[in-house]
């Protein structure tokens, strides 16, 4: 199974002599990926042979590439990047909760029953993670919150923000097609181009959930300065990319006095959940934290 797994994969594979291993699947994780370096801290603290590893895997290979690691006894599961996190879930629906389904992406797989050979599952930890920073923010008063993106991470953060956040809030989102409603019960309001504009000075919160201005395109931004400009001093800059730290548009907000947030804490708190569903560990979701974050 291995030997058939490096053939489709595009980056060196070293994982022969591991008792066991997850991996994060995308179209170039080991291009810099963190999940890795915070998963591996985790396993040598543990003092398993277990080691997380990177795939990179082509559009076409990667149904192949799946089912191969859920044939592999040796894999445990692990994390999905851009941009397979709707590609997965379609590949497992049949196995996923109803609440997971409604989101209709998933950053995470693993076994149903750890330690055994059997179909994996897989859960969405975007949604809770991208809450932990923003948590007070959404829930002290009703404010207007705007997303952009619609995305696999899109998706799970508005789930989560229209379920855990204040019910007063009002929402808006920004994608540059229609999409359908997450579920019968969940309400927004579609922004597009057009209305943007005239709605943007009224948002309390904006949250970039779109993969413009990662590290793959760095100087770009989902957002042109005309309607940053347009954005109120009170608000606040939340941009769920990592890497680099500051995006084009957080530091045209910086600029702009505007309050930011990047996605360095929502990225460890997914790496912490997702660490959690696929591995069989005493570790509390603290004690992960704890060491993943030195």
């Amino acid at each position: 199974m291995i030997d058939q797994l490096a053939k489709l994969v595009e980056n060196d594979l070293s994982v022969f002599s591991l008792n066991y291993f997850s991996v994060i699947l995308g179209t170039s994780p080991s291009k810099g990926a963190r999940s890795p370096l915070l998963w591996n801290k985790v396993y040598a603290r543990e003092k398993k042979n277990v080691k997380m590893v990177p795939l990179d895997v082509r559009p076409e290979n990667i149904k192949a590439v799946f089912e191969l690691l859920e044939s592999e006894p040796k894999c445990l599961g692990g994390a999905i990047a851009v941009p397979y996190k709707e590609t997965i879930f379609k590949l497992i629906e049949d196995q996923l909760p109803e609440n997971v389904k409604q989101i209709g992406a998933v950053n995470c797989f693993y076994r149903q029953i750890k330690g055994s050979k059997n179909k994996f599952t897989g859960t969405n930890t975007d949604g809770e993670a991208a809450l932990d920073p923003i948590y007070n923010i959404i829930n002290d008063r009703p404010i207007t919150i705007a997303v952009l993106g619609f995305g696999g991470a899109g998706k799970a953060i508005l789930s989560f923000l229209l379920k855990y956040s204040h019910k007063e809030n009002s929402f808006y989102l920004f994608n540059r097609t229609r999409p359908s409603k997450i579920n019968a019960n969940i309400e927004f309001n579609l922004l597009n181009a057009d209305n943007l504009g005239g709605k943007i000075p009224y948002v309390d919160l904006l949250i970039n959930t779109t993969s413009v201005g990662s590290s793959l395109s760095k100087k770009q931004s989902p957002l042109p300065i005309e309607l940053i400009c347009k954005i109120k001093k009170s608000a606040i800059v939340y941009d769920i990319i990592y890497e680099p730290k500051y995006t084009e548009l957080l530091e045209r907000a910086n600029k702009l006095g505007l309050k930011t947030i990047n996605g360095l804490r929502m990225n460890i708190i997914q790496a912490v959940l997702a660490y959690g569903y696929t591995n069989d560990t005493d570790l509390s979701k603290e004690d992960i934290l704890q060491i993943m974050s030195e």
